[in-house]
């Protein structure tokens, strides 16, 4: 008799299970439901979409036809209101339900909202998470010339360069010192500052955002110093926090994210979790890598197999046209017994640098030259120690394939 796989949630991570699953299981009953109005698509492209660089259909990783051909029972617009674990059922609030043999959450994250007074109630205040966001954003664009973006993150210095394509002038407020503070330390932060304050955007860094205003078609943004930015509309980008509520309701263990052991399993027996709102060994990646291996162990694991999860180096790139920039591992400015080796051409915007803690790379940043970028990622996932060679490694003719061998 076949098995049944339900999977809530149509991200990377409940794809690559789904993939796994039929794989190893060619009669298995594989459905998938998804709040979602389309199937499964790049998110990290969304800023590109923004950019009408490109339509709605060809951001999507697979279309309609993958599922059918790989016989996935693929459904969209729905909700799921509860999962009754002791009669491995799920109903869906159309009242619906479906019982299923194994059952997979990857319910991924939803946008954070800063406590900034009017941001719930301002008419002009966006999010930028879907598709659907996109396009909303695109109309208003259409009849605007200025924006104000909340939050330097990765995503909201790619949404904001989009907006810049469309020909708005963008201004950036972040409550950091610097901008990417995940990603970049001071001096790299600063050498990327330079370079996208020269395609046209404005920044105001260490600000915190106090209140939105409405007056006619201008958004008044107070910052706590006093500093006032006026647009036409606002874009939030500040964050992101995990879907557990589901999770909650049905008394699966969760933290920030989900907890799950190393094969991806929750503490309910046959219920597993992935993806952005799982939670493994304290940590919640929010990365595409992180959640396609977390998908492609669970689809094994959930159909009979006993593969483990060792973690993810955390990686990011910027998408802005013009820079190239890599973030590898931790960037532990902080940690007084971490050595940092750098390289930097302040002329051609070259900062790369090396974060070295017992012997072993456990960060990287490389800004405006990617060379050797991938074997470092390598050197960190595979804990080399490269005590002798430190000083080298960033050296032009350094052979650092040999390091890997």
């Amino acid at each position: 008799m076949s098995a049944n796989y339900i999977i809530i949630g149509n991200g990377v991570a409940g794809t690559e299970a789904a993939k796994s699953i039929r794989k190893r299981d060619q009669q298995a009953e594989i459905m998938i439901f998804t709040q979602d109005h389309y199937p499964f698509y790049s998110r990290p492209r969304l800023p590109e979409l923004l950019a009408k660089e490109v339509t709605v259909e060809e951001i999507f990783v697979y279309k309609r036809e993958w599922y059918n051909e790989n016989k996935i029972q693929l459904n969209l617009n729905c909700t799921v209101k509860s999962i009754d674990p002791e009669n491995k059922r799920i109903t869906l609030t159309d009242t619906s339900n479906f019982t299923y043999d194994k059952l997979l959450l990857d319910t991924g994250s939803s946008v954070a909202l800063p406590p900034i007074d009017g941001i719930n109630t301002a008419e002009g205040v966006f999010t930028l998470r879907t598709v659907e966001d996109v396009l909303t954003i695109i109309k208003r664009a259409a009849c605007a010339k200025t924006v104000t973006l909340i939050g330097g993150g990765l995503l909201g210095l790619e949404a904001g360069n989009g907006l810049r394509k469309l020909g708005l002038l963008v201004t950036v407020v972040e409550i950091f010192d610097r901008l990417l503070p995940r990603q970049l330390d001071a001096e790299g932060a600063a050498i990327l500052q330079k370079q996208m304050e020269s395609m046209g955007l404005k920044f105001f860094l260490g600000a915190q955002s106090k209140s939105i205003k409405d007056v006619g078609i201008t958004k008044i943004l107070k910052l706590k110093d006093g500093n006032i930015i006026e647009s036409n509309f606002i874009l939030v980008s500040a964050g992101i926090k995990p879907n557990i509520a589901l999770a909650q309701a049905t008394g699966i263990a969760a933290n920030k994210g989900i907890l799950v052991n190393d094969r991806m399993e929750t503490n309910i027996p046959n219920i597993y979790a992935t993806g952005d709102v799982a939670e493994h060994k304290g940590r919640i990646y929010g990365i595409w890598p992180a959640a396609q291996r977390q998908g492609v162990i669970a689809g094994i694991n959930m159909s009979g197999g006993n593969e483990i999860y060792t973690g993810t180096v955390p990686s990011a790139s910027l998408k802005v046209a013009g820079i190239r920039l890599t973030s590898l591992g931790d960037i532990l400015v902080e940690d007084n017994t971490v050595e940092q080796v750098k390289v930097k051409n302040p002329d051609k915007n070259i900062y790369k640098k090396l974060f070295i803690k017992d012997g072993k790379i456990v960060g990287a940043i490389f800004l405006g030259d990617m060379k050797n970028a991938y074997e470092i990622g390598q050197l960190i996932e595979k804990k080399v120690d490269v005590s002798r060679f430190k000083d080298k490694i960033l050296e032009i003719d350094f052979d650092i394939k040999s390091l890997l061998k």
